[in-house]
């Protein structure tokens, strides 16, 4: 065989999966462009534990953050984790009241602040009905975690093939036959599709409950009067400090023509930013990115959770997608299943396992 496990897709999911498997597999890994490409390239890279309009937990917030910090210490690639915390701006007093309730329920990770106080400690904030201090969330470069995973993944012997995207596969009795569109036939006994947006060319996964959303970031010039000691906003959208920029997001755009960023977007992007720092208003729009992200609907999975397992009728070809906006959150929990769960998928917890789906 060429791989104990080919690993189609070197976004964020499939650079986890390939750091995770590479101790104790050979692995083999395809992707059709440049590995952190696609949605994984448009993302701002925001770790925010409590989500949604009240706030809630993340699932598993613990064990994700620890999953988080972990794979980040195997590739040595610690420094890419910016602790500048989350703020998260009340839209109005009934969103301040469900923030200060999540913050009584999780005082070890949330603080509440009031309108004065919030004003006094961040004061270019426009926060009048208070915010919510995130104390351990912060910011990753996304396409650089990806790029030090698979650099370190390959330090563990595993194998990275660029430009080389899966075309087909077939079942063997030992495993799969992967074809790519460079003409290569390859056995493994694993294939592992992380193939994120690509999953529509492939008739085996229309079965899948997803759903595609394109998402817009874009780019502004960082004004010289906002201090080096901006945590990150949520509210409305997140504003995220990149040097001297700022990365603003996301659209969610349900239904879409094409993948190419809308300058529309963008401008609309900016107000939207300009809300939580009025000084945003006029601020440079530098850049905009777009990309598809999957998520799973809520008639399948209430908390609208990835999915990890083998496809159904398909018990050696796995798929790990469905990340949404929760990227950073899920993909290094999920991947360090794997070097278990590859052997006995029914150790994957219930609510994220495609065997609820067969």
């Amino acid at each position: 065989m060429d791989a104990d496990v080919i690993i189609a897709g070197a976004g964020l999911a499939g650079a986890c999966a390939a750091l995770h498997l590479a101790p104790t597999r050979r692995v083999l890994v395809l992707d059709a462009g440049q590995p952190g490409q696609g949605a994984s390239g448009a993302a701002a890279g925001l770790v925010n534990p409590f989500m949604g309009r009240k706030a809630h937990s993340a699932w598993r917030r613990t064990e994700a953050l620890v999953a988080l910090h972990a794979t980040l210490e195997v590739a040595r690639a610690t420094a890419l984790f910016h602790n500048t915390g989350v703020l998260r701006p009340a839209r109005d007093a009934r969103q301040a009241e469900a923030f200060a309730d999540a913050a009584a329920a999780f005082p070890d990770a949330a603080r509440w602040h009031g309108a004065e106080a919030t004003h006094e400690r961040w004061p270019e904030v426009v926060a009048p009905h208070g915010a919510l201090w995130i104390s351990d969330g912060g910011t990753v470069s996304i396409p650089a975690m990806v790029e030090a995973l698979l650099a370190a993944a390959q330090t563990y012997g595993a194998t990275l093939h660029p430009h080389a995207a899966l075309r087909a596969w077939t079942s063997t009795t030992t495993g799969v036959r992967v074809q790519t569109t460079q003409g290569d036939a390859l056995d493994a006994a694993t294939l592992l599709l992380a193939i994120g947006d690509g999953f529509q060319a492939f008739p085996a996964l229309e079965t899948l409950p997803l759903h595609r959303v394109k998402g817009q970031t874009v780019r502004l010039a960082r004004p010289p009067n906002l201090p080096t000691t901006l945590p990150a906003l949520s509210g409305g959208v997140y504003v995220v400090p990149d040097a001297d920029a700022l990365i603003v997001g996301a659209t969610f755009e349900h239904t879409f023509a094409d993948v190419d960023p809308d300058p529309t977007q963008s401008l609309e992007l900016r107000a939207k930013a300009a809300a939580l720092l009025a000084t945003l208003a006029d601020a440079s729009v530098l850049d905009a990115r777009a990309g598809v992200r999957l998520t799973v609907p809520r008639t399948a999975s209430p908390k609208r959770l990835p999915l990890l397992g083998p496809l159904p009728g398909a018990p050696r070809v796995w798929v790990f997608t469905g990340l949404g906006a929760k990227g950073l959150l899920t993909a290094p929990l999920l991947a360090s299943w794997l070097p278990e769960a590859l052997a006995n998928p029914e150790r994957i917890p219930t609510e994220v396992s495609t065997l609820r789906l067969a």
